[in-house]
């Protein structure tokens, strides 16, 4: 039942994108790309929530679950540059877990495609397959993607193999990001 109300709110929450002009304007747990974190969350938090995910370093970026800030997901991930004193938000995602339920997060996942594809009066490119981070080729995804001017907005479900749940969760997340935080992580993988 929490999740179902979760993405209910994530659907109406939606709303705010109708007349996005780009992806400044669609916001997560209240925040948008071009915000600073610090608005949101102390300097001490965003430090001790580095997820220290890439190898190269130029984008850091921090996870929260378990906040008070989080009303409709049960975790926020954003990204930030490495150098910038003002924690400029570039990649910004909220997370609803489906434990084990692949075809649920897939039901929820059509009915937030359908709302978006509404709202900004345009089809997504749909795409899927193996997980790239699981070698062993049991992890699948699928992805809906918008490309506004150059940014990019992403509704996906991942299902990982019982390997790769020891690590991660199946979940559903709603990413927003700037081309440029898009393009570099493209060619820096994990």
């Amino acid at each position: 039942m929490r999740i179902f109300i979760a993405v209910l709110v994530l659907i109406f929450s939606l709303q705010s994108l109708t007349k996005a002009d780009d992806i400044s304007d669609f916001e997560i747990e209240g925040m948008s790309i071009g915000d600073s974190t610090l608005d949101f969350f102390n300097e001490t938090e965003i430090i001790n929530n580095d997820m220290k995910y890439y190898k190269k370093k130029k984008f850091i970026t921090v996870g929260f679950d378990n906040h008070p800030l989080l009303k409709q997901y049960d975790w926020l991930q954003l990204s930030y540059k490495r150098n910038d004193k003002k924690y400029i938000i570039h990649s910004l995602d909220g997370v609803l877990s489906f434990d084990n339920n692949y075809k649920a997060c897939l039901k929820k996942k059509k009915e937030i495609v359908h709302e978006v594809k509404n709202m900004l009066d345009m089809d997504s490119d749909d795409y899927g397959g193996d997980h790239p981070q699981d070698t062993s080729g049991k992890s699948v995804f699928k992805t809906s993607e918008w490309i506004l001017g150059k940014d990019h907005l992403i509704v996906q479900c991942i299902d990982w193999s019982k390997e790769m749940e020891k690590l991660y969760f199946d979940h559903l997340k709603v990413w927003v990001g700037t081309s440029e935080f898009y393009d570099w992580v493209q060619n820096n993988p994990y």
